[in-house]
């Protein structure tokens, strides 16, 4: 019997890990190999849907996709004074707290700032991705089209390449994931397979989709990584951290859902995925599930990465520096 609950593939092994988990009172550890299959197939699939044609359309709204992501970082750094009003901790800690689409640069960041806290900073960045997985696709279910997964234009992966091509695809995703990964980069093995399949898209033009089936192994092995992520941070988190976090999450949510509305020229579930507070692969996901346009939705969100990569996370870090030494001054 259907019961027509949202995202099935992604809440069943979320609740299913998190309940054996809980149940057995066990440390079950997810190999770390198996979470990243699953962000290989999800980046796989983003970056087919980055064609020549849309990636001129996208220059067309690229205006706002700059302004609109500025609005949104600027909305969480705000709303991280109310998280610190309840939770007592420094600035630091709320202002690394509060950057979406940033966990891995955040998490560094507080590393390096003796007065953050780098547990709370964890647990929020690390939590609000969580959150994000279970409010945001009911506010997208909301105007779905109806569809269940993703529109595919395009032939199979399998129809379209042979096994040799298929091979090199994944030899070049994964050599480029190293490098990001070298170099830093938040999540890479979502990032390396889009700009691969991009540049194959751009460079031989034999665009491909992936399988349904594939769409659906990875939000398995996506949603049991999540699942045991839940239990693991709920040992660790206060009532008091998990007030912060849920008051400053739907708040900025909330603020996400306005403006959305006011961009009445928009449609409304793929404006409102895109300036979603990420991550990025939960987001695609719930794009995935609701039949929206994956490629104009990922655009706002690895835009969003490279801003806070290259402007944000460099402009709080000198602030925080300076911050720093004029307390040590006083």
């Amino acid at each position: 019997m259907k019961i027509g609950i949202l995202l099935p593939w992604l809440f069943g092994p979320i609740a299913g890990a998190a309940g054996v988990s809980k149940i057995t009172h066990s440390n079950i550890r997810w190999p770390k190999f198996l979470a990243d299959a699953g962000l290989y197939i999800l980046g796989m699939q983003i970056g087919s849907t980055f064609t020549m044609t849309v990636l001129e359309d996208i220059r067309y709204d690229l205006f706002n996709i700059v302004w609109l992501n500025i609005v949104i970082i600027a909305a969480a750094i705000l709303l991280s004074l109310i998280y610190r009003k309840i939770t007592g901790c420094t600035y630091e800690t709320a202002v690394l707290s509060a950057v979406p689409d940033a966990l891995s640069q955040m998490i560094i960041m507080a590393e390096e700032n003796k007065r953050a806290d780098l547990l709370a900073v964890t647990l929020s960045q690390t939590s609000r991705l969580l959150f994000v997985v279970m409010i945001v696709p009911f506010i997208a279910s909301l105007s779905s089209n109806g569809q269940s997964g993703a529109v595919q234009h395009a032939e199979s992966l399998f129809a379209v390449l042979s096994p040799e091509t298929i091979i090199m695809i994944i030899e070049s995703m994964v050599i480029v994931s190293l490098v990001l990964k070298h170099i830093h980069f938040p999540v890479p093995q979502l990032l390396g397979p889009i700009l691969v399949v991009t540049c194959w898209n751009l460079i031989t033009d034999l665009t491909f989709s992936i399988p349904y089936a594939l769409i659906t192994l990875a939000q398995l092995l996506f949603g049991i990584r999540i699942g045991l992520q839940l239990v693991e941070l709920s040992s660790s988190l206060s009532i008091r951290l998990f007030v912060a976090i849920a008051i400053q999450n739907t708040l900025l949510i909330a603020m996400t859902f306005t403006l959305t509305l006011l961009m009445a020229h928009d449609n409304f579930n793929n404006l409102f995925l895109s300036l979603a507070p990420g991550g990025m692969a939960q987001i695609v996901i719930v794009a995935l599930e609701t039949g929206n346009n994956i490629a104009m939705i990922s655009s706002y969100h690895i835009f969003r990465i490279f801003f806070i990569l290259l402007v944000a996370a460099p402009l709080i870090q000198y602030l925080l520096k300076r911050f720093d030494n004029s307390s040590e001054i006083r």
